[in-house]
């Protein structure tokens, strides 16, 4: 039985982290939870009947000498608590972005070999039940060779652009820096290591002057294609969708409804056109069915869930995670190319004006 600690009691400890752990009831335990706010970390104990809650770091290390960590806080704080957790034996799950710069990626890796302590990233989409079944049928040859890939995340203002103290906004990139880290981790499923960006921004709503921009538009260069992403923060919708567009089709992966089509159109007459929206409208029914059923019988998977499954076999049988320290930095490598094009686009717009 593994004994589990919390650092960081908000949102994504509450609603994601700890239901998780606490379904894997006769494999770990979940000892304590931490933060600053002691009121927070005693409420969060008390909603989920943990036994133990601190606002010292160091002194829950000290006394409940966990086997894990997760560590939910804010990213500029990842790399010192990692690093202390790892040291008095505990290994590390970390929610993305790993860090906000490579080198403390790379001294949290260090200390990571040093003290043969694992330091494992929740890049949770990549163990979303759609888009798995996505790179499945992409890897078995259903759309032909791949040509390119487009990526749409929107997320609601009220979310983190309204909400002027959020932590978000002072992020390297601002709001980017919070969901960047899952466009690019997506991306490289799909066109490997990316080796060169672009980024175009607009700001939609000048009243949230904390708020840097609302329309990201991202190109990332990989080494087997391109892939362009939209990153909206100016609606009132959430979307996450993804498409990979193959030499025979194209594979449409809804990440939220956990949906996956496939589109194919090799001519625009109206026979074709229309068998091919009857094939999608079938598709969709499919999934529709097969999601209700697996949602009615408890089976419908939440990609946390996942992630945190094979995070705690991976520690019980010493077996190697999805998403490790060095693929952590290496997310955190090129959000550092995005945010420095950003900078750079802004010096050369007032150089010029």
């Amino acid at each position: 039985m593994l004994k589990v600690a919390i650092a960081g009691c908000g949102l994504v400890s509450s609603k994601k982290h700890i239901p998780a752990f606490l379904k894997l009831k006769n494999k770990v335990k979940i000892v304590a939870v931490c933060d600053l706010n002691e009121t927070l970390a005693k409420e969060v104990a008390q909603r989920f009947s943990i036994e133990k809650h601190y606002n010292n770091f160091s002194n829950l290390l000290n006394t409940e000498k966990p086997d894990v960590v997760v560590i939910c806080t804010p990213p500029q704080t990842h790399a010192k608590l990692a690093m202390e957790a790892m040291e008095h034996g505990s290994h590390v799950l970390l929610e993305k972005p790993m860090a906000l710069n490579s080198n403390d990626c790379d001294l949290m890796n260090e200390v990571s070999v040093r003290t043969k302590r694992k330091i494992c990233i929740m890049h949770n989409q990549i163990f979303n039940p759609a888009l798995q079944r996505g790179k499945k049928l992409f890897l078995e040859g259903m759309i032909g060779d791949f040509v390119g890939m487009n990526l749409v995340l929107s997320t609601p203002v009220d979310y983190m652009t309204s909400i002027k103290d959020h932590w978000s906004h002072k992020l390297p990139g601002g709001v980017l820096g919070e969901t960047g880290p899952h466009v690019v981790y997506l991306a490289k499923e799909f066109i490997g290591n990316i080796y060169d960006v672009d980024v175009f921004t607009k700001k939609h709503i000048p009243e949230y002057s904390w708020s840097n921009y609302e329309d990201f538009r991202i190109v990332l260069m990989g080494e087997s294609g391109i892939g362009t992403v939209s990153l909206i923060y100016a609606s009132n919708n959430w979307m996450g969708k993804l498409e990979i567009i193959g030499s025979r089709g194209t594979l449409s992966v809804d990440l939220q409804a956990q949906t996956v089509i496939k589109y194919e159109r090799t001519k625009l007459k109206a026979m074709t056109v229309g068998l091919s929206l009857l094939s999608e409208v079938l598709q969709l029914l499919k999934e529709f069915s097969l999601n209700t059923m697996n949602y009615f019988i408890g089976k419908r998977s939440d990609a946390h869930s996942v992630g945190v499954e094979q995070f705690v076999e991976s520690i019980l049988h010493d077996k190697p995670f999805p998403v490790s320290g060095f693929e952590g930095r290496d997310n955190v490598r090129v959000m550092e190319m995005l945010v420095d094009k950003m900078k750079n686009k802004k010096y050369e717009f007032a150089r010029s004006s």
